[in-house]
């Protein structure tokens, strides 16, 4: 196929896969700091949190959203991150910063964040492979699906084009921290 591109590459500790001219990196950790990580989570679940995201007008409301707050230490820490990023030549301009929570065993819908690159963090301070979490990408052009492992304070920085969905954990609530870029 022309233009297809396949390949996974480690380097720097991170894993770039490439699909197409869509790219998702995985920084592998923020932090090996679990106390850093607790105080992160800390953080994010105790902000005010409303019913319903609607990822997509073709799809109901799920989980549940928070602002986050631009003077929060997390939000400072991952916009540092994401401006040192060669995402931020493309994308400099941010939009929005939240943070989803899914209630175990909750079901969200695929849908794409649009013309933007997105940041996810990902917030709880445990994790088990039994305890799911992951976030499920789609590659459009043989429609495989990838998944990333919400590994305690693991980033992922993606094309928003791309379609993708969170999984929500068995026994517990996910917290994931979003910043959403634009544009120029």
């Amino acid at each position: 196929m022309k233009g297809f591109r396949h390949s996974r590459r480690f380097f720097d500790g991170h894993l770039h896969i490439l699909k197409g001219d869509s790219m998702k990196r995985i920084y592998n950790k923020l932090t090996e700091d679990s106390e850093i990580i607790k105080q992160h989570f800390v953080e994010v679940a105790n902000l005010e949190y409303h019913y319903g995201e609607q990822d997509s007008k073709d799809t109901p409301p799920t989980g549940m959203v928070a602002d986050l707050p631009e003077d929060s230490s997390i939000f400072v820490t991952l916009k540092e991150i994401y401006e040192k990023s060669e995402h931020h030549k493309l994308y400099p301009r941010l939009d929005r910063a939240y943070v989803n929570v899914f209630a175990p065993r909750e079901v969200p819908f695929y849908h794409t964040d649009g013309d933007c690159t997105t940041l996810l963090y990902y917030a709880n301070p445990v994790w088990d492979w039994n305890e799911g979490g992951e976030t499920k990408f789609i590659n459009e052009i043989d429609q495989d699906v990838e998944s990333v492992a919400p590994i305690p304070g693991r980033i992922v920085i993606f094309d928003g084009r791309m379609k993708h969905t969170a999984t929500s954990f068995r026994n517990m609530h996910r917290f994931t921290v979003a910043l959403k870029y634009k544009s120029k």
